[in-house]
């Protein structure tokens, strides 16, 4: 009998043991490339709240967001500054939802928001104050500090599921491997136009910019909810004009009629270029195909390819 009971504690023991560890924490991103680098982290899915074509900036969430949100064990995010639809659900989102927030913590190179000139925030009259923070949240478009969200998260999900810190590590290994070869191909393909003036929709790649030295002169917009007076119209174009600007960037979230109506009279030509993979299906690969997209994008546009 006692043989028996020592058998059944054992068979319990066991079944629990294996419950605890095989349960998989249920990880919420909101953006592809945060989303891109998670996957390349973790040996798991990861849910995506921003899976559809929205800009960031304009994104409401719906009560069944609300639920993923909820119903998953971590979420993880760039800033409110950045996702301004987190905001609000943070306030409410369920206590046992544990958060983690990359700016401020990850002890990423930051950038300050670029003011004056053409990089000011227009004043629109409107008695609102548009806050986007001191510093320019953008930050996956640098290499560098992807490497150190990699590092970074790392960390953060041990804490979570401490019996994958191996696999974590092992898979952050090749990851950040691949994206030191990936810049040095990038630096070496935007070399030869390094020089070129060019204006951006909304200032979104100035870490991009900083880590390839391009030579970015102003941007149409700071907010890109917000579409720019004549007075700001006219201020770009006599921009282009006076700096020779070769091109001007669009992003596919926002109408091509706003860049149409600026680039009208002068000699600079129409690009585009995406910060957050407005169009590519999210997955490992994303993060990659954004970076490569925006060395192609300025490339083509800028040596008139």
């Amino acid at each position: 009998m006692k043989k028996l009971y020592i058998l059944l504690f054992s068979i319990i023991f066991f079944n629990l043991t294996f419950f605890s560890h095989s349960y998989e924490k249920k990880i919420i991103t909101t953006i592809k490339p945060l989303h891109s680098i998670l996957l390349n982290i973790v040996d798991t899915d990861v849910d995506l709240l921003l899976d559809s074509n929205f800009s960031p900036h304009d994104f409401k969430l719906k009560p069944s967001d609300m639920n993923k949100l909820n119903d998953a064990d971590v979420l993880i995010y760039i800033d409110e500054s950045i996702e301004t639809f987190i905001e609000r659900p943070l306030a409410s989102i369920k206590n046992d939802v544990k958060t983690i927030k990359i700016l401020g913590n990850a002890n990423l190179s930051l950038l300050p928001i670029r003011e004056g000139g053409v990089w000011e925030e227009e004043d629109h009259g409107d008695g609102h104050h548009h806050d986007h923070g001191d510093y320019d949240a953008h930050v996956w478009l640098s290499n560098e500090n992807v490497i150190k969200m990699t590092k970074f998260l790392i960390k953060e999900l041990s804490k979570i599921n401490p019996d994958k810190k191996n696999i974590y590590k092992a898979n952050a290994k090749i990851f950040i491997k691949k994206l030191k070869d990936n810049s040095k191909k990038v630096k070496k393909e935007l070399a030869s136009v390094k020089n070129k003036p060019y204006i951006v929709f909304h200032d979104a790649y100035q870490y991009f910019e900083n880590e390839n030295s391009l030579n970015s002169v102003g941007s149409i917009s700071l907010n890109p909810e917000i579409s720019p007076t004549p007075k700001r119209i006219q201020e770009i174009k006599s921009k282009i004009k006076k700096d020779n600007v070769v091109c001007l960037f669009r992003e596919p979230q926002f109408p091509s009629r706003i860049v149409q109506t600026v680039i009208q009279d002068t000699n600079a030509k129409e690009g585009e270029l995406d910060p957050v993979g407005f169009n590519l299906v999210p997955g490992k690969n994303l993060y990659f195909e954004l970076i490569n997209n925006l060395s192609n994008g300025l490339r083509n546009c800028l040596k008139g390819i």
